[in-house]
C-alpha cells in the first residue's frame, strides 16, 4: 500500500497527489482549498458549471459566457474564459501549487457569478450538494469511455499531473475509481437524479456535439436569456471545437503556456488540451478484453438509474 493512500497507487501518483475521504485529488487542489470550498457561499443568481473531468467543462464556459455578453464575441478578445470563471477547488497556477487559490477571487467577484468545478457532489458547496440546490447547475456528463481516454491523454499533457506512461495503467486505476477526482458513476449520477430540478440542467456532450444549437438554446433558456436565432446561431458558430481550438482566449493551451513561463518548466511539444473532441475515440484505445470488464462494471453502476449514453 503507498503511504497516505488507502489502497496502491502508481508511484506517478503517490508523487503527484494526496487522497481526502477515499477521493484522489492533486496537489494543486490544496486540502485547504477543498476544505474553503464545501463551504463557499453560494448566491441566488450564481450559476456552476459541474463536470467530471474532460466532459465538455471548457466549452460550457464558453457557450455560457457567450450567452451571458448576448452573443458578441468581442466581449471575450484578450481575456482567457478559464480565468473569467473561476475553477473552485485549483490553486491560480497548477503548475505551482503554492500560488494563491482561486476561491479567493470567487469569493470576492461581482454577481451574476458563473464558477465551475469537477468536485463530485459530498466536496461542493453545501447549498448546490444536496438534492435541492440553492444556486443554478449546468451539469455536463459524457460517455465514460472517450472521458477516460481524454483524460489520460490529459494527466500526459499537464506537467502536475500523474503521467501514467501507458492506456493499460490508466485504465486499470480509472476502472478501480482512484482516477483523479474518483468515480464517474458518483460524479455524474447525483445529477442525473436532480435533473429535473428546476435550478439543474443536465446535459450530455454527444447530444452537444449533434445539435449544438440546441444546447445553446438550452443553456439560454435555463440562463433566463431569450436569444434570436442569429444570436444562437452567431454563438454555437464560435463554440465549435474548431472555433475554439483556434481561438487563444478559448484554447487552455494559452494559459498552461502562461503558467509554463512563470514555473520556468519546459515548453512541451505534446499534444494540444483541445485533442479531438470526437465521441467513439475509445474504439482506438480499449481492447476487446478491456472493453468486456468496464462493460460489466458500467451495466452494474447504471442499472435502474434509466440514463443512457451513445458510445
Amino acid at each position: 500500500m503507498s503511504a497516505g493512500f488507502s489502497s496502491k497507487v502508481p508511484d506517478c501518483v503517490v508523487h503527484t497527489c494526496y487522497e481526502y475521504e477515499g477521493v484522489i485529488m492533486p496537489h494543486f487542489m490544496p486540502l485547504s482549498v477543498l476544505k474553503r470550498v464545501r463551504k463557499f457561499e453560494c448566491r441566488p443568481d450564481d450559476m456552476f458549471i459541474v463536470t467530471y473531468p474532460k466532459s465538455g467543462t471548457t466549452w460550457l464556459e464558453q457557450l455560457s459566457l457567450l450567452i451571458n455578453h448576448d452573443g458578441d464575441t468581442s466581449k471575450l478578445d484578450g481575456t482567457h474564459i478559464m480565468t473569467v470563471v473561476p475553477f473552485l477547488e485549483i490553486v491560480e497556477n497548477p503548475l505551482d501549487a503554492s500560488s494563491p487559490p482561486v476561491i479567493d477571487r470567487a469569493e470576492k467577484m461581482a454577481s451574476p457569478r458563473i464558477l465551475k468545478s469537477h468536485c463530485h457532489s459530498p466536496f461542493l458547496p453545501e447549498d448546490i450538494s444536496t438534492d435541492d440546490p440553492k444556486a443554478k447547475v449546468v451539469y455536463v456528463a459524457r460517455n465514460p469511455k472517450d472521458t477516460a481516454v481524454s483524460y489520460y491523454h490529459f494527466c500526459e499533457y499537464v506537467p502536475t499531473l500523474p503521467t501514467y506512461g501507458s492506456w493499460d495503467m490508466f485504465f486499470e486505476e480509472f476502472l478501480a475509481n482512484r482516477a483523479l477526482q474518483g468515480s464517474w458513476f458518483e460524479n455524474v449520477l447525483p445529477w442525473w437524479k436532480r435533473r429535473n430540478h428546476p435550478n439543474v440542467l443536465f446535459l450530455k456532450y454527444e447530444d452537444m456535439k449533434k445539435d449544438l444549437q440546441g444546447a445553446v438554446r438550452q443553456i439560454a433558456e435555463f440562463m433566463g436569456k431569450s436569444l434570436s436565432d442569429d444570436v444562437i446561431e452567431k454563438i454555437a458558430k464560435a463554440s465549435t471545437f474548431k472555433a475554439m481550438k483556434k481561438n487563444p482566449s478559448s484554447n487552455p493551451d494559452t494559459l498552461l503556456k502562461k503558467g509554463k513561463q512563470e514555473s520556468g518548466l519546459e515548453q512541451s511539444s505534446k499534444p494540444s488540451f483541445m485533442r479531438k473532441g470526437v465521441v467513439g475515440d475509445w474504439k482506438n484505445y480499449f481492447t476487446d478484453e478491456q472493453n468486456k470488464r468496464f462493460d460489466e462494471v458500467y451495466d452494474k453502476e447504471m442499472a435502474g438509474s434509466g440514463l443512457v449514453f451513445e458510445f
